[in-house]
């Protein structure tokens, strides 16, 4: 486990006065030290003063050397990760956006929750997620959390309202001189 290269066989097409110039020019603080770790490997020194010099685990630095037994000097760089694949294709979320502006079946107030999406994914592509990959996912497509407002249960109905507005505007058009007119309303400046 532990017989890597040492010294001048340990990355032999790259001279050590190369890595200390490709150490000065690097800007990324983990390559950088991937490339201190590679210097002194190539001066001969051991894993384990090379973990004690750079304060970090003995596994760590033999995993950075044997990176760069294997892929040679691009081994400074961290492989970018993949990552999972995503469970929608782009058609498929172009569909789901195209219903999700439809609006539910099922919701008069036109509004989706979390769990209506849910279950659309489910039933409509056979994927399951949780509840905040739903928010995530929601986000990313361009949609906002929006909620219906609260109703008293004590609030007047719609009829109600229009008969309420129709007896301001009247009591307003009737009694704007009066108001206008009141000295409460219309008090003049101290001298």
């Amino acid at each position: 486990m532990w017989s890597l290269p040492n010294g001048t066989t340990f990355l032999p097409g790259v001279s050590t006065r190369q890595l200390h110039s490709m150490y000065a020019a690097e800007q990324h603080p983990k390559s950088k030290l991937r490339l201190l770790a590679a210097t002194h490997r190539r001066k001969g020194k051991s894993i384990d003063d090379i973990a004690y010099m750079l304060s970090k685990p003995r596994r760590t630095v033999h995993g950075w050397l044997t990176r760069f037994a294997e892929r040679g000097i691009d081994a400074k760089d961290a492989r970018r990760q993949t990552g999972r694949p995503a469970q929608l294709t782009l058609v498929q979320k172009r569909e789901l956006i195209k219903d999700l502006e439809r609006g539910p079946p099922n919701n008069a107030t036109g509004l989706w929750s979390t769990k209506d999406v849910k279950e659309l994914l489910h039933r409509k592509y056979a994927v399951v997620f949780v509840k905040q990959h739903v928010w995530r996912m929601l986000d990313q497509l361009g949609f906002s959390m929006q909620r219906p407002r609260k109703k008293h249960h004590q609030s007047a109905s719609p009829e109600e309202i229009v008969r309420f507005k129709k007896k301001r505007v009247d009591w307003c058009s009737n009694t704007r001189d009066d108001i206008l007119s009141s000295p409460h309303k219309t008090r003049q400046p101290l001298a």
